[in-house]
């Protein structure tokens, strides 16, 4: 299967629709196996569900075409970057992997419409990098990250990231960092002067920020093997992505460089939102899915073909497998 993603063309991205169909086509065949309820949404995923529900037949197409879109993000922002050695489209084909890795992701998820946002960010911030008339850019991508926040909240604290980035590809200058505070802040002000219009400034706070906020609230988790095994999952694929580190920036110029190490603030931003979201859920997890999946493409790229194939066959199995076990339950 791999095979075909082994090519620099980006609009092969649209065979990632098979993929994703094979992977989700599951909910579609047992809508009351899988019960689901959104966490940590925000005013605009909220605003989304009142349209087309959380666990409809609509909301499951739209999650389907959501991943498509970030599919062909992800493969843009990796080649046009020029992130990997070998200029395939495994970013997007990995990405799709860990979006579709547990039960738990596979709706129209806050996580997922927030990803979207924030892969637009990602790329605006990346194409900052010795540009010297980037001002809109550098807005842009506090704006984006901000819209992110408005459909799962722990997004706000992805402008660390932001200004991580700032950082390591830039050098430091307030003047810059305001742009991007101003950018991050101005969906917030906007959308709270329209509830202040009409008089409900307190319902935006209530559902924005006071039911999402919160300190080491894991909610009623189950001890169980379940719970366990999904852990272990995205430790072990973080654990993986940080011992290879080394070989990923290995043989790349400064600037290939910065950006990968940026994709590490994304899991470093990730791990430092748990403690903070009320009633955190194992979507969260999804925020780490822009880094992990252009990272694990690396180690896939650098794989001799047979043992890509081979690893990527039973990583498929082992998804799979997850999604049908609550079947037996």
């Amino acid at each position: 299967m791999l095979t075909i993603f082994r090519t620099n063309q980006v609009f092969y991205s649209v065979l990632l629709i098979f993929y994703i169909v094979l992977l989700r086509f599951s909910v579609f065949l047992a809508q009351d196996v899988f019960r689901w309820t959104p966490s940590g949404h925000g005013i605009f995923s909220e605003l989304v569900y009142s349209w087309v529900g959380s666990q409809q037949f609509l909301s499951h197409a739209i999650a389907i075409v959501l991943l498509l879109v970030q599919g062909f993000l992800v493969n843009t922002i990796s080649i046009n970057h020029r992130l990997a050695n070998d200029i395939n489209l495994f970013p997007g084909l990995f990405y799709v992997l860990i979006c579709c890795m547990l039960p738990d992701f596979l709706y129209l998820s806050p996580v997922l419409m927030g990803n979207t946002f924030f892969l637009i960010a990602l790329n605006e911030m990346f194409d900052t990098y010795k540009n010297p008339a980037c001002a809109d850019r550098i807005f842009n991508a506090g704006l984006w990250t901000g819209v992110a926040s408005l459909f799962y909240f722990p997004f706000a604290f992805f402008i660390l990231v932001m200004l991580a980035a700032l950082s390591i590809l830039r050098a430091f200058n307030l003047q810059e960092v305001l742009m991007i505070l101003m950018g991050m802040l101005l969906p917030y002000f906007l959308i709270g002067v329209y509830f202040f219009w009409f008089d409900r400034l307190d319902f935006f706070w209530e559902m924005q920020l006071e039911r999402n906020l919160g300190f080491l609230d894991f909610g009623n988790r189950a001890d169980d093997w379940d719970t366990y095994i999904k852990i272990s999952i995205f430790a072990l694929l973080t654990l993986l992505v940080l011992i290879n580190s080394g070989s990923y920036l290995i043989k790349k110029n400064i600037q290939v460089q910065k950006k990968i190490n940026i994709l590490y603030w994304i899991l470093i931003v990730a791990g430092i939102a748990v403690p903070f979201q009320n009633n955190i859920t194992f979507e969260h997890f999804l925020m780490l899915a822009p880094a992990l999946g252009i990272l694990l493409s690396f180690t896939f790229s650098s794989m001799k073909t047979q043992w890509a194939e081979s690893v990527h066959f039973i990583m498929l199995v082992v998804v799979l497998a997850l999604q049908f076990a609550p079947w037996q339950l």
